[in-house]
């Protein structure tokens, strides 16, 4: 459209034309000249309108009628007489009809312009929605938009800015200055007012046409940015508000509604496509997030294959990659022994950084973290007052921490790092923990496959030398391979065992693994009771470990172990007995724990038993030997016995002749008539006869009956079991099974236990030699109440007794065997009558025979 300047020009120019040529050619055109006065009507109507038309036409009108008047100087009245009136109607006809025209034409081309912008609007809107659709990234989308937005109001500039709603912080994204000046990389303060976070609030458009005196804008910013007037447009969908578009124009400008109207559907736009991309984005964080646990889940499950520390790395670099602002991710992993947190996988830390330093509990925030088992977000590290700086500042201003946890255990943490101040936001925390639980589970896959691999070394250790505790009878031999087989097993340092000596009460070292054990056997090395950790052990009776030998008041160092660091001694007992200790070393890196607690307690457990059943075989070798000394002497008794029986036959019938010559010769001796070499004679005669009486007398004293006082209170049951415990082991050896049925009511009977006991032992023998290819015993006792006598029954499973001998068993010199003596049973009837008992032998139905024994519980009259 024309300026007002050129249009008063064009129109003086039309003036001085109609003026000039009216008075320089009126001579030759005489009134008809005064038709130039439509040029300047003409004019005026086409930039004036109606108005300036027809004050234009009026001006010419007057213009004319001076001219006429003062040229021709022809009298008012004949003015009409040269139709003057007609081409004054025509100015003014010209003058109203032109600007009519102009009016009409200037609404036309204004429709035309308003069709022509509304579809460049269109067009452009569809450029915004194309650029939406087929943007790579957000960053590309936010290029194209500034463009397409600067466009479509015909402005300079465009900013867009996005509203962090957790953070209540602005931060930028992109814009289409072409200045020097980076948008991205301006700071909004936070707290401080500025466009978008007025729009948002006020959520409409905001227009600074002077931004230095606006309330909308921070002085601390606006000196940033080189436009002279803005327009913010929020970018809100439904309740969310997503940020801002700042259009910026180089000149002061007046906005108009339909720039506004313009701006707000523009706006619209954007913020769809922000939210649309923004949900796209959290859907395929989503995806990655759930394909990322997806790949740790599979790796969970391959922990063995895999290892923990590639499980681990797989963790933190998800961390990394998940977590938009992480830069650096670390796990530390809680060493119990040193209370220290120890770095196991780091990924973004340029070497010689401290992502791979020690922590101890309580220091630093990760150790608050596994001292308070909450999660921690330092949102700037220079403004937080729980970071402790230590001299240099880091390199990083967020710190996300939280604990790697399994139930109630803490096993460690998992961090990351940025350099951007309150760069992570409560979804990252869930993500972040969800991390840290993935890493709990893998350290306990790992622990239990190791725990998993442990107690199977450990059941197989336990089972081999139980195998051999089984197989060894011989303790020195038993000792030596426990030692050595746990130092194999196990790769302790030195191991070795001690055995109480009874004679000095020192503990005396009978078994050491390696050339130090060997060494310190043959010096017969021995510690007394409390003397160095050995000692203490014995001298308290319980187990005692150490992990730092020097802070134990008693313990003493062997030259020829001087790297041992760690030490546990563990008694070997049974009951309260300490039979001896088994002492485990060990040197650093290795430590001891309460597992190896549990383990060499285990195995001290079975070397006791196997101890005591070695001491009870060598017992039982003695018991055996003394057994066989006692059946030959109760054999020799048995010989006795019967010589003694046949003695006393025999002189009882000796004496009865003997008396009968004594009288004889007592009577020959009274006679007169004998001559004195008869009566030397019949002297020598009755001494001899004498002394012959003495001797059968002798003879006869030999088998006296026993006294009453002899009887003593006898329990028949504690005589079996007592006889049992015999020949247990010669029962075994012949493969006999013994089975003992006792009845607990049964009373004390009076009797000569010994001889009971040989009753006992002669049946029970008897059984045994029936049976050459083993087989089973049974005894029992029963009380017969009616009759007041204690039954022992003995039966076997043997061949029994032959039909022929069975009237016959219980006397002298009867038997079937062919080793025999046929004098154990008469024995055994001969002390049962003598305790006026009674005693039946009986063949069974299907085989076997079975003795049974009545005594009672009295015996009256001895005989």
């Amino acid at each position: 459209m024309e300026s007002p300047q050129a249009k008063w020009q064009l129109l003086g120019l039309a003036v001085i034309f109609y003026l000039t040529g009216s008075i320089l050619l009126f001579d030759y055109f005489d009134t008809t000249i005064t038709s130039l006065g439509g040029i300047p009507v003409l004019v005026a109507a086409y930039f004036f309108g109606v108005p300036g038309g027809l004050l234009a036409s009026f001006i010419v009108i007057i213009s004319n009628t001076l001219l006429i008047t003062m040229i021709k100087e022809i009298p008012w009245n004949l003015l009409n007489k040269n139709d003057f009136v007609l081409s004054s109607f025509i100015l003014l006809t010209i003058g109203g009809s032109v600007g009519i025209m102009r009016k009409r034409y200037e609404e036309h081309q204004h429709t035309v312009a308003q069709l022509r912008s509304r579809e460049r609007f269109l067009e452009l809107l569809n450029d915004m929605a194309h650029a939406i659709t087929t943007a790579q990234s957000f960053e590309e989308m936010a290029n194209i938009l500034t463009n397409d937005i600067t466009t479509l109001l015909n402005a300079d500039s465009c900013y867009i800015t996005r509203w962090d709603p957790i953070k209540e912080q602005v931060f930028p994204v992109a814009n289409n200055n072409k200045t020097d000046w980076t948008f991205q990389k301006l700071k909004y303060p936070k707290g401080e007012i500025n466009l978008t976070i007025m729009a948002l609030q006020e959520n409409r458009i905001l227009v600074v046409e002077d931004p230095t005196n606006s309330p909308y804008v921070s002085p601390t910013l606006i000196h940033n940015f080189p436009e002279k007037s803005f327009i913010s447009i929020p970018l809100i969908y439904g309740e969310h508000k997503l940020g801002a578009a700042i259009v910026g124009f180089s000149e002061r400008h007046q906005f108009t509604q339909e720039e506004l109207d313009r701006a707000g559907q523009a706006g619209n736009q954007i913020a769809l496509a922000v939210w649309n991309l923004q949900q796209e984005t959290e859907l395929q964080r989503g995806l990655r997030e759930m394909q990322s646990l997806a790949d740790i889940s599979l790796a969970l499950s391959e922990t063995e294959r895999i290892g923990l520390s590639n499980v681990l790395h797989l963790i933190v670099r998800s961390a990394k990659e998940l977590i938009v602002n992480s830069e650096q991710a670390v796990i530390h992993l809680l060493n119990e022994k040193d209370q220290t947190l120890v770095s196991e996988a780091v990924i973004g830390y340029k070497e010689q950084e401290g992502g791979k330093r020690s922590i101890r509990i309580g220091e630093g925030v990760a150790g608050q973290v596994i001292l308070s088992g909450e999660t921690i977000n330092i949102a700037d590290v220079r403004t937080d007052p729980r970071f402790i700086r230590l001299g240099v500042d880091p390199a990083y201003r967020s710190l996300l921490v939280t604990p790697v946890r399994s139930g109630e255990q803490k096993l460690g943490t998992i961090s990351i790092q940025s350099s951007q101040p309150y760069a992570f936001t409560p979804n990252d925390l869930k993500l972040l923990s969800q991390l840290g639980t993935q890493a709990a589970i893998a350290i306990e896959n790992a622990n239990l496959l190791e725990n998993t691999k442990q107690a199977l070394k450990e059941a197989n250790a336990l089972y081999r030398i139980n195998k051999g505790l089984v197989a060894s009878l011989d303790p020195h031999d038993l000792l030596q391979d426990t030692v050595e087989l746990l130092q194999k097993n196990f790769g302790y340092h030195y191991v070795q065992i001690y055995v109480a000596d009874p004679d000095s009460g020192n503990f005396v070292m009978r078994a050491g693994s390696g050339k130090v054990g060997a060494q310190l056997k043959s010096r017969e090395h021995q510690l007394a009771p409390g003397e160095g950790i050995v000692g203490y052990t014995a001298e308290t009776g319980a187990a005692f470990f150490t992990n730092n030998v020097d802070d134990v008041v008693s313990f003493i160092r062997n030259p020829l172990l001087p790297d041992t660091k760690s030490e546990l001694a563990v008694p070997v007992k049974i009951g309260q007995v300490t039979l001896g200790l088994l002492d485990i070393h060990q040197v650093p890196p290795k430590y001891l724990s309460q597992r190896d607690l549990q383990l060499v307690s285990a195995v001290a457990d079975q070397l006791a038993v196997a101890l005591q059943k070695a001491d009870l075989y060598e017992t039982l070798q003695t018991s055996l030997q003394q057994e066989k000394a006692v059946r030959n002497q109760l054999m020799q008794n048995e010989r006795l016995t019967v010589m003694g029986r046949l003695l006393a036959t025999v002189s009882h019938e000796l004496n009865n002749p003997l008396q009968a010559i004594q009288n004889a010769l007592f009577l020959l001796k009274e006679e007169t008539n004998i001559s004195p070499q008869g009566k030397q004679d019949l002297d020598i005669v009755l001494a001899e006869s004498e002394r012959m009486a003495n001797m059968i007398g002798r003879l006869r004293d030999t088998y006296r009956p026993t006294h009453a006082e002899d009887f003593q209170p006898t329990q028949l049951n504690n005589i079996v079991e007592d006889v049992y415990a015999l020949v247990s082991t010669h029962f075994r050896h012949n493969q006999i099974e013994f089975e003992f049925q006792p009845d607990p009511e049964i009373p004390f009977i009076s009797a000569l236990a010994d001889q009971i006991r040989q009753v006992v032992l002669n049946l029970l023998m008897n059984a045994s030699e029936a049976m050459t290819n083993g087989g089973r015993i049974h005894v029992c006792t029963e009380y017969k109440k009616d009759t007041g006598e204690v039954m022992l029954t003995v039966s076997d499973t043997g061949p029994g007794i032959p039909p022929k001998i069975l009237p016959t068993i219980f006397e002298a010199f009867v038997t079937d065997k062919q080793s025999g003596t046929g004098l154990g049973l008469t024995i055994t009837y001969d002390i049962v009558m003598k305790h006026r008992g009674r005693i039946t032998a009986e063949n069974n139905r299907e085989k076997g025979a079975t003795f049974k024994v009545w005594l009672p519980i009295t015996n009256g009259e001895i005989l």
